[in-house]
């Protein structure tokens, strides 16, 4: 079974706090098998108990064990490894990776670039593709009012977002496991 990366929104910040421990011991539960953590961020890789829906289902046993809702984007090793062979922006990966993001949403967005101008934000660039969106931030994200939640109110979703280099480290350990 392929493995799979598991993105979670939204923990240990604003006093969510979970450990990866935590994370392993709920994922292992659910039998999911060969779970990793990669830094405390929310951040799973695993290989899925047969015919699980990962993200429903971690989304939910989380909600119970933590008594909070934390919403689950998950994708396939293969998935995965499309995100990353279809990034748009190719020279701020070889020249400035840190400063590129990929957003995972719960579902297809159907918004393009042609709907959203991210330059009223600033001189950060977007690229709108099915489940993802690429976001390069030449200034950096902390400081950028292209948030996460004026991108989930563009497109209608619910999402998560992770830099380049975690992008990389995440389909590195999925590939491990295969």
């Amino acid at each position: 079974m392929s493995p799979v990366i598991a993105l979670l929104r939204a923990v240990n910040v604003g006093g969510r706090k979970v450990t990866s421990a935590q994370l392993r011991s709920v994922a292992e539960g659910l039998g999911h098998t060969s779970v990793t953590t990669y830094v405390n961020s929310g951040n799973l890789v695993l290989v899925p108990a047969s015919g699980a829906d990962v993200a429903a289902g971690l989304s939910a046993a989380f909600a119970d064990e933590f008594g909070f809702d934390i919403p689950v984007m998950a994708r396939t090793l293969p998935e995965w490894d499309a995100v990353v062979s279809a990034v748009p922006f190719t020279q701020e990966v070889s020249q400035d990776p840190t400063h590129l993001v990929a957003v995972f949403w719960d579902g297809p967005v159907a918004t393009t670039s042609a709907d959203f101008d991210p330059t009223r934000y600033g001189r950060e660039m977007l690229a709108w593709a099915g489940r993802e969106t690429y976001a390069y931030y030449p200034d950096g994200q902390g400081r950028s009012k292209l948030t996460i939640d004026v991108l989930s109110k563009a497109s209608g979703r619910v999402g998560t977002a992770r830099n380049w280099n975690t992008v990389l480290a995440l389909q590195k350990l999925a590939r491990e496991r295969v």
